[in-house]
């Protein structure tokens, strides 16, 4: 090991992972000899000029800490050796990126989502002219991403020539990364800032990525002074992002903000018709009836069950009754039969908070780290059967640190209907990541 991986290893554990991937991880040891300065070199400008700016008095001093007599830390440019293959963005129009089953049409309006509904519905007659940008938030599994392509179908399809970009946060993030290791910021740059509308899913995924949430600032600031159209969803109001800096969450409130409810017993009926039409089936009354009243109000698990009726129907029962129903959804394994598993919970609680699964296990108490965290304990003991000890285990934590995280989200859920909207969601996608129909 050279004296650079030991100052990487020793600054690893007072980062995000992301940001060690991003910003330490690429960078190699040119030199260090008798002149006592640390010769290291980036792969690329933006790295070297992030280290440089944010991180050099940073690195100096674990150099130090670890005995290394080094005065000062300079950054170069290492030299490739070939040419970098450049990423490129297409930029040609087309419906295809949207989903075809997702389209004004096909939605059904209830008075869950009425608002929501009408809102996008307004924003696709006239991108940028009212509601700008326009949030829509919800619970997993409530139509979200299908107002969203509903959106692009409508406005790509009343003026093709229309430069929409339907993406999501991860994507916008990986896409970010990519070019930064390129070297091709200017394409990125282009693709996002350019477009006549911005549409993007599950935007809270960026509350704890630092690096992307400055991009996303710039990126949102160019298409609103452009007078361009901005559409965002995400599972919970901005104020509840975790992590998500005030400036942006000042952006996306400051123009219409809809959420979504869990479907009555109506909607989902008329939605359990809407989706047997759609798969060639007509489900009798009595069977209707029952499925809306047994399944939860999660929109995907009811499209889920007819599919399945269908099937049974078809290659099996050969009728659709009440009775051949009871025996399907029964036969079904319930939710407490299979029990979440804890590497479950910290799947769905890391891809909630944007962090890898050792992210919440890694040695590191920064809050962005410890109240995901903190979190994912505490559904792992209101889920599970297991004790502290198996929690702790799992986390690699001492069982007085997973006592004291439950204890802590106990008392913050008491007082805090952010939080406890939070954890509703994570419990639902906990339930549909566990049991799915």
């Amino acid at each position: 090991m050279n004296q650079w991986q030991r100052i990487q290893e020793n600054l690893q554990g007072a980062m995000s992972g992301e940001s060690y991937r991003n910003w330490l991880e690429p960078v190699k040891l040119g030199h260090f000899g008798t002149d006592r300065v640390l010769h290291l070199l980036a792969p690329n400008s933006h790295v070297q000029g992030w280290l440089e700016s944010e991180f050099n008095g940073r690195i100096l001093a674990a150099a130090q800490s670890l005995g290394l007599n080094a005065s000062r830390v300079t950054v170069g440019i290492e030299e490739p050796e070939a040419a970098p293959s450049q990423q490129s963005f297409d930029f040609e129009p087309k419906l295809e990126q949207f989903k075809p089953e997702y389209t004004f049409e096909r939605f059904v309006v209830g008075s869950c989502n009425e608002f929501a509904h009408a809102a996008s519905l307004a924003v696709a007659s006239e991108p940028a002219k009212s509601y700008n940008p326009l949030f829509v938030y919800s619970g997993s599994g409530m139509g979200k991403t299908h107002l969203l392509n509903a959106i692009g179908h409508q406005v790509q399809r009343a003026d093709p020539y229309m430069r929409i970009v339907l993406t999501t946060a991860e994507d916008f993030l990986n896409d970010m990364v990519k070019s930064i290791r390129n070297n091709n910021m200017q394409s990125f740059h282009q693709r996002f800032r350019m477009a006549d509308a911005l549409l993007v899913d599950d935007v809270h995924v960026i509350g704890t990525k630092e690096r992307t949430q400055e991009e996303f600032f710039h990126t949102f600031n160019a298409l609103y002074h452009r007078g361009k159209q901005i559409v965002l969803t995400s599972d919970s109001d901005p104020t509840a992002i975790p992590g998500l800096v005030g400036r942006l969450k000042s952006r996306f409130s400051c123009g219409l903000m809809a959420d979504i409810q869990p479907p009555d017993l109506e909607t989902k009926m008329a939605i359990l018709d809407r989706n047997a039409e759609e798969v060639g089936t007509v489900l009798p009354d009595d069977v209707r009836t029952y499925v809306a009243t047994q399944v939860n109000s999660n929109i995907r698990e009811l499209q889920g069950v007819v599919n399945q009726i269908t099937a049974r129907s078809r290659f099996v029962n050969g009728r659709i009754t009440l009775g051949m129903v009871k025996n399907m959804l029964g036969a079904l394994p319930p939710q407490s039969a299979l029990g979440p598993s804890i590497d479950v919970i910290q799947k769905v609680v890391a891809g909630r908070f944007g962090l890898s699964v050792s992210d919440l296990a890694a040695r590191n108490n920064s809050r962005d780290i410890a109240h995901p965290r903190q979190i994912a304990m505490y559904l792992c003991k209101k889920l599970t059967k297991s004790s502290l000890t198996e929690i702790g285990k799992a986390f690699k934590k001492h069982h007085t640190t997973v006592m004291h995280g439950i204890a802590k989200i106990e008392r913050d859920i008491a007082n805090d209907k952010d939080l406890t909207a939070i954890v509703n969601g994570l419990v639902e996608k906990v339930r549909v990541s566990t049991n799915p129909r």
